[in-house]
């Protein structure tokens, strides 16, 4: 077994990651906040979904040091995978991706959200 922390490459890796993932724990309490009380539901959620995609330039940057450095520092015997916790690093980074995006056009729907668009009808009458 070989520390990884012992390397540069090791620490850089887990610091990037490590910022993404405070990045999206500021993110959740935020939206928490931002969904609780009514007069703060649409004025930063855009905010949130731009620091969403802070958090997942930081979790790939650190998702991509890894394997790269790793498989050419250290020496490959016998079967070598990825464990688990690296596939679902990579699943956060696509969620904090996905919800980027969705916290960047949900303002754009906040009246159909709170009810205050009239409602159309397709029924014409003869």
């Amino acid at each position: 077994c070989i520390l990884l922390l012992i390397s540069a490459w090791g620490r850089a890796a887990a610091a990037t990651y490590l910022v993404g993932f405070l990045l999206l724990v500021i993110c959740f309490a935020l939206a928490i906040i931002a969904f609780a009380i009514d007069t703060l539901r649409f004025n930063f959620i855009r905010g949130i979904g731009g620091l969403l995609f802070v958090a997942a330039v930081f979790s790939v940057m650190g998702l991509v040091i890894y394997p790269v450095k790793f498989s050419t520092e250290i020496e490959m015997t016998g079967i070598n995978m990825f464990s688990w916790a690296y596939g679902f690093g990579w699943t956060t980074a696509i969620m904090e991706i996905c919800l980027g995006f969705f916290f960047c056009c949900l303002p754009n729907y906040e009246d159909q959200i709170l009810g205050n668009v009239k409602p159309t009808y397709f029924y014409s009458s003869p």
